[in-house]
């Protein structure tokens, strides 16, 4: 009997760990690199209507800068939703594009055209995925950083 509650308390604490880690997780930010980081994030701003909500200079001409979304600058320093950090790199060649990031987006052919006016370029024009309504379009930055633009399925009208 005693070793029956031991596995049952041992197999309860394992379930439950998880569940505890998990709600203390939360996302900070995403980063993406550039060799000139104040101009890539001048696309960013441009192309995705973000707001500048922080920078640290690194010196020698190096900076992260931070930026989040909102209508007014002291808005997008509010927004407690998660950042993009640009920050310095020595080279803009990327060996492994698979790290990127998403962004829901309401009109992923508008946001393209967004991206490409703003010096981006589209690795894959809109298309829908499957049969399942959503819209996805994946652009590059000006230095090859890949963005995946995830535009959800309208909903039916009744």
């Amino acid at each position: 009997m005693k070793s029956v509650l031991r596995i049952m308390a041992g197999i309860t604490a394992c379930c439950l760990l998880p569940q505890l880690s998990l709600a203390q997780v939360s996302l900070n930010s995403t980063r993406v690199a550039a060799v000139d980081s104040v101009a890539v994030s001048q696309f960013y701003i441009k192309a995705f209507g973000m707001r500048e909500v922080n920078r640290i200079d690194m010196g020698g001409g190096k900076a992260e800068v931070f930026l989040n979304f909102g209508k007014t600058d002291a808005e997008a320093k509010a927004n407690k939703a998660a950042q993009l950090v640009i920050m310095h790199r020595d080279a803009d060649t990327l060996v492994d594009a698979v790290p990127h990031v998403i962004f829901d987006v309401t009109d992923v052919k508008a946001t393209a055209a967004a991206v490409k006016a703003a010096g981006g370029t589209m690795e894959r024009e809109p298309f829908e995925y499957g049969k399942t309504g959503i819209m996805i379009g994946m652009a590059k930055d000006p230095v090859g950083n890949l963005i995946e633009l995830l535009q959800q399925p309208k909903p039916a009208k009744p």
